[in-house]
């Protein structure tokens, strides 16, 4: 492709009352009807509560109302319907904390690798995150540039947008020289980016050359519950990124990394 168009998706919280399903269907059915459009699968698709997590399962319910809640099964079952149409387009997949600490911890169940081998990609999961290295249409026979990004669910508490961006940023720490580097977890949508210089592994070349590094925060489809107004937390940032890649002949970089939020 020209240019192609990545979605981190994460923190469905699926199985939540406030879980907005037609939301997440709809992106599926976008980046199903774009040939260009790809995935990440970004940790907290379920919330899976238990009597020790935060977000307790009796909390899901109206005082004097009954608790209606989906167990993993039904849960496994739906994604899977609805994923199965973009398999091929789900470029990798990580657990979130809900996943890990609530189902992975308590049974050593994974629940998301196994979410990911129903769909016949297991070999695309990573636990913790990951690197991608992505490919677009190279502008002339001699133009070998491919984008790296870096992502994994995230961690902490970040109650301030800029909180969240310093988490993002903490990843360029560990991996220094990505592209772009995706986070989720806070329910903040945002784009940020760094311009940096480096110095090329290169005897005879004495000039630093540019480099941009973009910090993308995925957003939720989950809308305020009853945890989040418990601790006063902000309104979530509904919807998810989408990340444009492209590949430019001439420019400084060769790179163009756009983020709509």
């Amino acid at each position: 492709h020209d240019f192609i168009y990545l979605f981190p998706l994460s923190d469905f919280h699926w199985d939540e009352p406030q879980s907005d399903h037609e939301a997440i269907k709809g992106y599926v059915d976008w980046i199903a009807s774009h040939k260009n459009a790809y995935t990440l699968l970004n940790g907290d698709l379920v919330t899976a509560p238990t009597d020790k997590s935060a977000a307790n399962l009796y909390e899901m319910a109206e005082p004097g109302k009954s608790i209606e809640f989906p167990s993993l099964d039904q849960c496994s079952n739906e994604l899977e319907s609805l994923l199965k149409p973009i398999a091929k387009k789900i470029l990798a997949a990580c657990s979130g904390g809900h996943e890990l600490k609530n189902v992975f911890r308590a049974t050593g169940t994974d629940w998301t690798y196994n979410l990911m081998k129903r769909l016949g990609i297991e070999d695309r999961y990573t636990r913790d995150g990951g690197v991608l290295l992505i490919r677009t249409k190279p502008a002339n026979i001699n133009d070998n540039t491919f984008f790296t990004a870096v992502f994994t669910h995230g961690w902490g508490g970040a109650r301030r947008t800029g909180a969240h961006v310093n988490k993002t940023e903490e990843l360029a720490a560990v991996v220094t020289n990505a592209d772009v580097y995706i986070i989720g977890h806070e329910h903040t949508l945002y784009g940020s980016r760094w311009d940096s210089a480096y110095i090329p592994d290169k005897r005879n070349t004495v000039e630093c050359q540019p480099m941009r590094q973009v910090f993308v925060g995925g957003g939720t489809f989950c809308r305020y519950t009853k945890f989040q107004k418990r601790i006063q937390r902000r309104l979530p940032n509904l919807g998810a990124p989408r990340i444009r890649l492209e590949g430019i002949s001439g420019h400084r970089s060769h790179k163009d990394i756009h983020v709509s939020i």
